[in-house]
């Protein structure tokens, strides 16, 4: 694919182009969704999404850090050289979506909560940016090769010739383009869903539902390094975690209403 363009002179990673994009668009449907159904301000929903963005990139760097990193601290290296390894580790690529989605949620919940907003509002506004924005994060990792399927000779499937991550000329499973059609619609999904003006909670459930299955089956034809626990991998288990919750969500916001 590719890998690398050159901007302004300037070779950037086509995976930081496809994410700010994606960011951008993102901010622009919340914000958009905002004007359209009247419960959020647009201002209100780009600051939480701001925020969210930054618990995003901390959660999505730490869990890397977690699951990806063997040593964390080197005895045979001195102080120095273990604060430029870090400093490199931390500076450089390597994310993980999970992560990423933990820290968005802990990012919006703290900034709506110290300014004494409506969380549970702001958080429905902002979720259909989410599948988004994640749409266009897997398109950056089929530009770059991260995040690649099993070897698959089939339909759809994929080839990379000058990748830095995946394998070169081996047919692969199509799991990036995959996930990130699923992604799209879910977006698509969740956005009418937020229009319609439903009991609070289901556009956030849906979303949990909906990616925790979609991830917990995509992660079986994913053919890089696989991280996890017994015969199951770290996302598989976030997976069945976030889909506990979801389920949860769902039958609060029904004895919520059987209450009132």
């Amino acid at each position: 694919m590719y890998p690398f363009i050159t901007v302004f002179g300037k070779l950037i990673t086509t995976y930081s182009l496809a994410t700010i994009l994606g960011g951008i668009l993102a901010v622009l449907l919340a914000r958009f969704l905002a004007k359209k159904v009247g419960i959020n301000t647009a201002e209100d929903v780009t600051d939480t999404l701001i925020f969210a963005g930054i618990g995003c990139l901390i959660g999505a760097k730490l869990l890397y850090v977690i699951v990806s990193v063997e040593n964390y601290w080197f005895p045979e290296m001195s102080f120095w050289e273990n604060i430029k390894y870090w400093y490199a580790l931390l500076s450089g690529g390597g994310l993980v979506f999970y992560g990423g989605l933990i820290g968005a949620f802990l990012g919006a919940i703290i900034y709506t909560r110290h300014y004494k907003m409506a969380t549970a509002d702001l958080i429905e506004g902002i979720m259909p940016s989410i599948p988004l924005f994640h749409a266009f994060g897997r398109i950056g990792c089929l530009l770059v090769g991260c995040c690649h399927g099993i070897e698959y000779d089939g339909i759809f499937s994929v080839t990379f010739t000058n990748s830095p991550v995946a394998p070169n000329g081996v047919p692969l499973f199509p799991v990036q383009p995959l996930e990130a059609l699923l992604n799209f619609i879910l977006a698509g999904i969740l956005s009418v869903m937020y229009t319609k003006k439903l009991r609070r909670g289901t556009v956030t459930a849906t979303y949990m539902i909906s990616y925790a299955i979609i991830r917990f089956v995509l992660e079986f034809f994913r053919g890089d390094d696989i991280r996890g626990v017994a015969i199951l991998s770290t996302s598989q288990w976030i997976s069945i975690a976030m889909l506990i919750v979801g389920v949860a969500l769902v039958i609060l916001s029904r004895r919520k209403k059987a209450e009132v």
